[in-house]
């Protein structure tokens, strides 16, 4: 699915999303993927939400952010308990919801000048 949003220029947006692919700036990504409105990680992301460790958290942390958004894919599934107590315990917000919808919320708060932070994984074809 395209989306179109404005958002500031030299900032990070999603472009686009669906099964095997999330677009940012242009550029297509196979892989789950962490982005900020200034970055782009790829390889820092298990193939599956409930996979991930605190070793995963360290690169969103990295970015200060107030609020971490989690994309799981296709259907909405959650982290583990230990991921969601770590931020909690650092006052940190978080919203777990489907990859689609992650990537919207990632836009328009991105838009609006918040510091987040958003894992997003992979929409596939089978179950995720």
């Amino acid at each position: 699915m395209k989306i179109e949003t404005d958002i500031n220029q030299g900032e990070h947006k999603i472009d686009a999303y669906g099964a095997g692919s999330i677009t940012v700036g242009g550029t297509a990504y196979a892989t789950g993927i962490i982005i900020t409105p200034e970055d782009v990680m790829e390889g820092r992301l298990p193939d599956q939400v409930q996979a991930l460790e605190e070793k995963h958290l360290t690169a969103m942390l990295e970015h200060n952010p107030e609020i971490v958004i989690f994309g799981s894919g296709r259907t909405l599934t959650y982290p583990p308990d230990e991921i969601c107590q770590i931020l909690y315990t650092l006052e940190i917000g978080f919203e777990i919801m489907d990859t689609g919808g992650a990537c919207r919320a990632f836009n328009f708060l991105s838009g609006e000048g918040r510091r987040i932070v958003a894992a997003l994984f992979q929409i596939t074809t089978r179950g995720d």
